[in-house]
């Protein structure tokens, strides 16, 4: 852009940098940064729960703990407050109560210019709030993964509608679960004229906002379904009035972690594969046949089944283990 400064183009990197993911996010940054301060490598750490480093060039290392503790902060220092034989410059950060972060420059052979520590000084302030604000979009990044797997480990996603049914945005697991469903103009081909009339009728509904959420059943082998709730509104500033909708589609009990499973329910891995068996809709005459036991053998294990278990037969075991605390811990696909 023409008008703009190198000390203006290394503002806009430094933020543009602190809401991007990783540590290699700061590369830019840095690498603008050593060019403008002819610094020959650029470091900066990140110490909140652990160490974040990310460097470009040559930097040299921090000086030793000790060294470091009594510097004050947002304050730029020169090697030879340091004891370090190289020229350098360094700050220190602390961006938030629990966290600090520290930006070396360093050259092996040139000393820096006086307006190279001015311009650290002007930057200090700016990279603090950089530094928070990376820290806390980790933090949420983090929080709306952990959400992600845990709604794809009970299988449901959601998705956002126009008035007019085209899908203007959808979660990784919804994609999943429609597949060829959702082509990608954002329609959905759901390839059955009965099913298309009811998902027609499902979404004019929740467009006047004046019934209960329309179901609109998918598939039933394996049942999969679909729920619009009533009304246009807007999800977050800025965005137009959608329809949001979930879908979802039960994993089957097979895919749940088998250790885990029969520890939660005290049962042995033999009794845990016929109660998976049996969730999964199987007879138990079904799950016998599967196993390769007797129909007598099963049935003797179901019995275990049930009085360790805590249940009072199969449909009692279903619910138990379809309402249970152990989708939660089923492996991310």
């Amino acid at each position: 852009m023409l008008g703009r400064s190198p000390e203006t183009e290394v503002l806009r990197l430094l933020y543009a940098s602190a809401a991007e993911a990783g540590v290699e996010a700061w590369y830019p940054f840095l690498s603008a940064l050593a060019e403008l301060t002819r610094a020959q490598g650029a470091l900066l750490r990140i110490e909140a729960a652990g160490l974040h480093e990310s460097h470009v060039g040559a930097p040299a290392p921090l000086p030793p703990p000790e060294a470091l503790r009594p510097l004050r902060r947002d304050r730029v220092y020169a090697q030879e407050e340091l004891g370090t034989p190289a020229p350098m410059r360094l700050i220190r950060l602390s961006p938030r109560p629990d966290a600090q972060a520290w930006l070396v420059l360093s050259h092996p052979l040139r000393d820096f210019r006086a307006v190279d520590a001015a311009q650290l000084d002007r930057l200090s302030v700016h990279l603090a709030q950089a530094v928070k604000t990376w820290l806390t979009l980790a933090r949420d990044r983090a929080m709306a993964k952990e959400s992600a797997r845990l709604a794809a480990a009970l299988g449901a996603g959601w998705l956002w509608f126009e008035a007019t049914g085209r899908v203007v945005e959808a979660d990784a697991t919804a994609r999943a679960l429609l597949g060829p469903r959702l082509a990608p103009s954002g329609r959905l081909d759901l390839g059955d004229p009965l099913l298309t009339r009811a998902f027609r009728r499902a979404l004019d509904q929740a467009v006047t906002g004046t019934e209960t959420p329309g179901i609109v059943t998918l598939s039933r082998a394996p049942l999969t379904q679909l729920a619009l709730h009533p009304g246009l509104k807007s999800p977050a500033p800025g965005l137009d009035p959608l329809i949001r909708a979930g879908v979802r589609q039960a994993p089957p009990a097979a895919t749940l972690d088998v250790t885990a499973l029969a520890r939660s329910l005290d049962l042995n891995r033999s009794e845990t594969a016929l109660a998976v068996l049996l969730c999964d809709g199987l007879t138990l005459a079904e799950a016998a046949e599967r196993l390769g036991w007797t129909l007598e053998t099963a049935r003797s294990a179901s019995k275990r089944i049930y009085a360790r278990s805590g249940t009072s037969g199969q449909s009692a075991l279903i619910r138990r283990m379809l309402t249970g605390g152990d989708w939660l811990i089923r492996p991310p696909v």
